[in-house]
């Protein structure tokens, strides 16, 4: 099971990154945090709104959604992002989210499921609407590049 919040309970004070560290693939990670009422929880998973699919790329992974209509969802997650980018000023931070897109990184076999099927990504087109359950685990340094480490590990297409 997994347990995920509503984007809008997320508080940004109550998200830590911890110290550097090479894990066991050799990569420079730096674990989040999540602490709220005693609980610390490494990453935090959180539920988006309703968003509607701009594109999906299977050559690269990258799924485009609209978040023009959500401002409050951009909003969060563009503060986490200046959080993390805070973290290291020497280092690029690469964003996910502008006030009018967030770009999340999944394979094409990632399942979508619809009231009456599951599909699989690939089979979405823009238009369509989609719930995303996002799960952000450390930020993963490459170089001078600093990126938001993430899996979508649900999602739920509203007009399937």
């Amino acid at each position: 099971m997994l347990l995920a919040a509503p984007y809008q309970t997320i508080e940004i004070s109550n998200i830590s990154v911890l110290p550097y560290h090479t894990d066991k693939k050799e990569r420079t990670v730096a674990p989040i945090h999540y602490a709220k009422n005693g609980l610390i929880m490494q990453g935090f998973t959180i539920l988006s709104p309703p968003l509607v699919v701009t594109s999906y790329d299977a050559s690269t992974n990258r799924l485009q959604l609209n978040t023009a209509n959500n401002r409050v969802f951009a909003n969060k997650i563009i503060a986490i992002q200046d959080l993390f980018s805070q973290s290291d000023s020497t280092l690029t931070f690469q964003r996910l989210c502008s006030p009018s897109s967030l770009t999340l990184y999944l394979f094409p076999s990632t399942p979508v499921h619809n009231s009456s099927e599951t599909t699989t990504i690939a089979n979405v087109k823009p238009g369509d609407t989609i719930r995303c359950v996002i799960r952000l685990h450390n930020l993963f340094r490459i170089g001078q590049v600093l990126r938001l480490q993430h899996s979508v590990p649900i999602i739920y297409g509203i007009n399937g």
